[in-house]
């Protein structure tokens, strides 16, 4: 399941790169909330990626990984003849924080594989 996990991860961060990077789509050029929205569901994907590929990686190291790749994709894209944007830059940092926050509530009720022991070995 690590192994699905990750490579689902990897096609995700590789996808959305893609679409953040190459032509601008009719969203973006039409202005509308949708591309901000967009780019608030992508970066929590992005940040989901980071975590599967890199378990062993701190959440926090993932989650300022995530946010420099956000600010590293609207400098490429002023650079390519998209539009870069601070709103864009802030929507990818709500999706990053909103992933986290639901990563963290997650957490919470979840039991921890480590500290738990088993006496049937």
């Amino acid at each position: 399941m690590r192994l699905f996990l990750r490579l689902a991860g990897a096609a995700v961060l590789t996808v959305l790169l893609v679409l953040l990077l190459g032509p601008a789509p009719e969203a973006e050029t039409s202005g509308l909330i949708w591309d901000k929205a967009a780019h608030l569901v992508g970066f929590g994907l992005i940040l989901w990626s980071l975590a599967v590929m890199m378990r062993r990686l701190p959440r926090l190291w993932a989650v300022v990984a995530a946010i420099a790749i956000g600010g590293a994709v609207e400098v490429i894209q002023g650079q390519v003849g998209r539009d870069a944007s601070w709103w864009d830059f802030v929507a990818d940092i709500l999706g990053i924080l909103a992933a986290w926050a639901a990563w963290v509530t997650w957490r919470r009720f979840q039991p921890r594989r480590e500290s738990q022991t088993s006496n049937t070995r």
